[in-house]
């Protein structure tokens, strides 16, 4: 079987969370954009884009919302207007917010 070198440039921000990914999957980076590449590729045709949330789904990394956070959900409000009230109350951005809460998670 022959295989190819793809050459793929990621921000650092990117390959810290492919490297975490990977560890707590027990596979290389590598293998596991492989895996996540060929996933993607069996699951769509060439006109249609894969299903990223399918994909992220089939991964383990994401996950339904809890009955807890879906009952916090405020109906109409945007993700612009929760970024607007966080940046008013002061505070981190909410991209830390999620960042450590990720990593808490993640373990």
């Amino acid at each position: 079987m022959n295989t190819y070198t793809l050459r793929l440039d990621l921000p650092p921000k990117t390959y810290d969370s492919l490297q975490r990914w990977a560890k707590k999957t027990g596979v290389t980076p590598e293998a596991l954009l492989r895996d996540i590449l060929e996933q993607a590729l069996q699951q769509t045709s060439p006109a249609s884009p894969p299903d990223t949330r399918n994909i992220l789904e089939a991964a383990g990394v994401l996950h339904p919302l809890s009955s807890a956070l879906q009952k916090r959900i405020i109906p109409g409000v945007s993700l612009e207007e929760v970024r607007q009230s966080l940046d008013r109350a002061g505070g981190p951005p909410l991209s830390e917010i999620i960042r450590t809460q990720r990593e808490r998670t993640v373990g």
